[in-house]
C-alpha cells in the first residue's frame, strides 16, 4: 500500500536515519532566520526612549454576566501606535491569577503569556509598534479560577510596559458579573 510519505519521498530518503535530523535543524535555522531582524530591531529599540504614543480604542470593557459553566472568556482590546516613532511593547502584568492576556500584532504573532506576578516568569512582550500599526490584546478571563464561592462582581485590569515616553504604561481593564 503506498503511503503519502512514499509519493511525496523516494523510499531511500526516507529510509535515511538522518532525514528527520535534517528537516528538524532547516525548519529550525528558517524559524530563526525569519525572526532574527525582529529580535535585533527589539534588542536595538527598547532600550531608548521613543516619542511615539499608544492609543486604546476602549481601555474599560464590561464583559457582562460571566457564567462560571461556559467557562474561560476572552475580552479582546484594540490598540495602535498614534505616534511618529516606533513603540516597543516591554513587559506585562495582570491584576490577577484568574487573568491572563496576549498581545497579538498585525502580522498574526502572539507574545508570551501575560499573567499576575508571582504566577509565572514576567511576560517580556517584545513586540514593536511601528507608527499607525494596529495590535490586539486578547484578556482571557476564568471564572473558575477562585472556586465555585467566587461569584459576584469582578473588575480586572493587564498593564503592558512601554519604551515611550508618552505612554510608558498602558491598562486594559475590564468588568463583568460571575454567576454559577
Amino acid at each position: 500500500m503506498l503511503q503519502i510519505a512514499d509519493y511525496f519521498f523516494p523510499k531511500n530518503i526516507m529510509e535515511n536515519k538522518k532525514f528527520p535530523i535534517i528537516v528538524f535543524s532547516s525548519l529550525l535555522f528558517l524559524a530563526g532566520c525569519s525572526t532574527s531582524a525582529d529580535i535585533n530591531r527589539v534588542q536595538e529599540l527598547k532600550g531608548k526612549t521613543s516619542n511615539g504614543v499608544v492609543s486604546i480604542d476602549n481601555n474599560f470593557v464590561d464583559a457582562g454576566t460571566i457564567k462560571m459553566s461556559e467557562g474561560k472568556v476572552d475580552i479582546p482590546f484594540t490598540f495602535r501606535n498614534t505616534g511618529s516613532e516606533p513603540v516597543v511593547l516591554l513587559d506585562g502584568a495582570t491584576s490577577c491569577m484568574c487573568t491572563e492576556a496576549v498581545v497579538k500584532g498585525s502580522d498574526g504573532t502572539l507574545s508570551p503569556r501575560i499573567k499576575m506576578p508571582g504566577h509565572g516568569p514576567i511576560a517580556s512582550v517584545f513586540q514593536i509598534l511601528d507608527p499607525g500599526e494596529e495590535a490586539e490584546l486578547i484578556a482571557t478571563f476564568d471564572p473558575n479560577a477562585h472556586g465555585p464561592q467566587a461569584v459576584g462582581p469582578i473588575v480586572r485590569d493587564v498593564v503592558i510596559k512601554t519604551n515611550s515616553s508618552k505612554t510608558p504604561e498602558i491598562r486594559f481593564e475590564f468588568k463583568g458579573n460571575v454567576v454559577k
